[in-house]
């Protein structure tokens, strides 16, 4: 116990130092991570740790995919849902059997384990993703789209992994047997997960405090997977509907200091986990299997690629012509924004220990995942620029930073008032300061209406996300007075209509 208390302190030490040198250098906390991991690996400066398939899968699993579940937006998720189903159903069968044929092709792994590996490499480490798209200010519905479609392909890429491995492992090949196993994990799975949502979020009203409001979440989020398993259905699709159950029954009737605490709560949580996960994936890099696996790694980043595209592009033309449209750009960032991470690598440790091809899977899932957060995470935000997603124009740059400057002037103006009131500055000091304040506010006020003058002629990208969202907020109240009986549907429906017409002529921020 001595032992385990020790390393785990030794961990969390390290993970604040990492965090303070990536602030510093501007490099990605995951990804510092996971270049730490594998440095303290290869010098032994600490014990070898072993990344536990069981620890991650049901300790720390549960509480990254509940998480990411109470933060999502539904508004936005229920507006984007054609393209995020289309991606985690659709697009990751076409993912799988593409990567399966590209490994097989190209390093002789039978079907089957190409199959097997493409599930395990289906989950997209999230976090690095979106660090990368707010360093350039992607469009909210970008993030939205990287998100809800990795919560779902969480679920669904385990869930084929599941379904392949029992193949794999018993021999026998039943196209029937094996969908209606599927539909069993899957629809029995999401039935437990909103119920197990839906009675949490009856008690959270009659919690009391705060406090007791943390705990039940907690049982909710390791609660809906226990029920889960037990039912033999998928633990990861039963957390992620309990937590958008919750989020959907019970989160606007909870008190704000309630809901503050759940999401600081979550929020300090998934950082601790993903700190020590990541910690762990580097340490568990073996420098010479991946140096001899390198070519399998290779072709499986290749594979990875192409059967990603596969599952991006042919789908999302579909949509080319709908309100739903995903612009080409951005079809091309979610491409080079597949990272993987720590869930690939539970997963792939989680392999049966006689397995044929175990041992090559795994060292090609960590070296698919060491490369994609290395590689892929230090790019992303440069990727994103020289596609044009977030690129601002030279007005909204310079109005930012007006607004900036007159920001940071009346900030510092007042606080000098405040120190002359309490006697501590002589009067020409504060006259002094105070005129320099006043010169700087006045050229930005002024470089503002000036701005404002201009931007008149035109609607400015700014003015179209906030367009998009009061759109988005009206449309989401028609949808609430016609569950409600307030409103007729015949009505309700056209005027969604006319939202939607509204929504497709300001384009796809």
């Amino acid at each position: 116990m001595q032992a385990l208390l020790t390393t785990a302190l030794e961990l969390v030490l390290l993970a604040l130092l990492v965090g303070f040198v990536a602030r510093r250098v501007r490099v990605h906390y995951n990804v510092a991570l996971v270049v730490a991991g594998v440095l303290v690996g290869a010098t032994h400066l600490m014990p070898p740790v072993a990344l536990s398939a069981d620890i991650v899968l049901q300790l720390f699993l549960p509480v990254l995919l509940l998480e990411a579940a109470i933060s999502t937006d539904l508004r936005r998720l229920r507006d984007n849902l054609g393209p995020i189903l289309l991606l985690a159903l659709p697009g990751l069968v076409l993912t799988l059997l593409v990567a399966g044929g590209v490994l097989r092709a190209t390093i002789g792994l039978p079907l089957g384990f190409g199959l097997l590996l493409g599930a395990i490499l289906a989950p997209t480490d999230t976090i690095a993703v979106l660090s990368g798209f707010r360093s350039v200010g992607a469009p909210p519905r970008l993030k939205s789209l990287v998100e809800n479609e990795s919560l779902f392909n969480d679920g669904t890429g385990l869930v084929a992994y599941g379904a392949i491995l029992a193949v794999l492992t018993g021999g026998t090949f039943a196209p029937a047997a094996i969908a209606s196993n599927l539909f069993w994990v899957m629809v029995v799975g999401t039935v437990i997960g909103w119920a197990a949502g839906f009675g949490a979020a009856l008690l959270a009203r009659h919690a009391g405090d705060h406090l007791n409001t943390v705990v039940l979440t907690v049982a909710l989020a390791y609660g809906a997977a226990q029920l889960a398993q037990a039912a033999q259905a998928s633990a990861v699709l039963a957390v992620v509907a309990a937590g958008l159950s919750l989020r959907a029954h019970g989160w606007a009737g909870l008190p704000a200091p309630s809901r503050l605490a759940v999401r600081s709560f979550w929020e300090v949580a998934a950082f601790a986990v993903n700190s020590v996960v990541f910690l762990l994936v580097g340490m568990q890099v073996d420098g010479p299997a991946l140096l001899a696996a390198a070519p399998a790694i290779l072709w499986a980043l290749v594979a990875l690629f192409a059967g990603r595209a596969a599952g991006i592009y042919p789908l999302l033309a579909l949509l080319r012509r709908s309100r739903l449209a995903v612009p080409l750009a951005w079809q091309h960032l979610l491409v080079w924004s597949n990272l993987k991470g720590s869930l690939s690598m539970a997963v792939a440790l989680s392999l049966p220990a006689d397995l044929p091809y175990r041992d090559l899977l795994v060292t090609v899932t960590f070296g698919c995942a060491l490369i994609t957060l290395t590689v892929q995470g230090l790019t992303l935000a440069g990727v994103a620029r020289r596609l044009g997603v977030g690129r601002r124009d030279a007005t909204e740059e310079e109005l930012e930073s007006h607004q900036g400057r007159l920001l940071a002037a009346r900030a510092g103006q007042t606080e000098l008032d405040r120190l002359q009131h309490l006697g501590l500055l002589a009067l020409g000091d504060f006259q002094r300061l105070r005129a320099a304040y006043q010169q700087v506010i006045a050229r930005s006020e002024r470089g503002l209406r000036d701005l404002a003058a201009v931007r008149e002629a035109g609607d400015s990208r700014r003015q179209r996300m906030l367009r998009r969202h009061l759109l988005l907020v009206e449309k989401s109240a028609v949808r609430e007075a016609v569950g409600s009986g307030i409103l007729a549907e015949d009505v309700g429906t056209s005027i969604a209509r006319d939202l939607d017409h509204a929504l497709d002529q300001l384009g796809n921020d």
